[in-house]
């Protein structure tokens, strides 16, 4: 994300926010294995993402929060 904030050019910008966004989506399908194959198993709180939009928004989420 750092990356987009400090790029020179719309070359570059649009380089970072394709490298940002194939990480968003590739983060997506990981993450949803993980959460619904191993944490709701063991985290009884927890409950199942049902869409890939949740998903997407969570692992949005956690993509900001590295900023």
């Amino acid at each position: 994300m750092i990356g987009i904030l400090s790029a020179r050019d719309a070359g570059e910008l649009l380089t970072q926010l394709t490298i940002f966004l194939l990480y968003v989506v590739i983060l997506t399908f990981v993450l949803r294995f993980l959460w619904n194959g191993v944490l709701v198993d063991h985290i009884s709180i927890l409950r199942k993402v049902d869409t890939l939009l949740n998903t997407f928004l969570l692992a949005l989420g956690i993509a900001m929060f590295r900023l």
